[in-house]
């Protein structure tokens, strides 16, 4: 009796910790993707100031991916979002584009569902900030 006790404590010990775990991965997962996002458009930016070219990051919501285009047609870098996030169709962007000088030709917000809620991705005219919020 006093071994199926402590059994059915360790179970239970185990199971909360493993599924805190998988939320913690998932949490993790989804800050990378976002600092990864980011790297990927002050890429583009600067890819179209020192090359001269129009470059743009493109999010393709039927693939569940994005891509960075260092001129109009080639793609350097294509990449899936994790399974936890999706672009929302509440956004009024679908890409950010930048001119020959590196500077934001359309400004906007794009949004994203996450695990722990929305998370929004703000595009701001001109030098081509953009601020991630919660």
């Amino acid at each position: 009796m006093e071994m199926l006790l402590v059994l059915v404590v360790l179970v239970t010990i185990s199971a909360i910790s493993i599924s805190g775990s998988r939320s913690f991965t998932v949490q993790k997962e989804e800050q990378r993707f976002f600092e990864v996002l980011q790297q990927d458009i002050y890429f583009a930016q600067s890819q179209s100031y020192s090359l001269k070219k129009a470059a743009k990051v493109v999010f393709r919501e039927s693939k569940g991916t994005y891509e960075v285009f260092t001129d109009l047609q080639s793609v350097a870098v294509s990449r899936k979002l994790p399974q936890s996030i999706q672009l929302k169709k509440t956004s009024n962007l679908t890409g950010i584009y930048f001119n020959e000088n590196g500077t934001v030709v359309q400004s906007g917000t794009l949004r994203f569902s996450t695990s722990s809620g929305e998370k929004t991705l703000v595009v701001h005219l001109g030098g081509g900030r953009v601020v991630f919020s919660e």
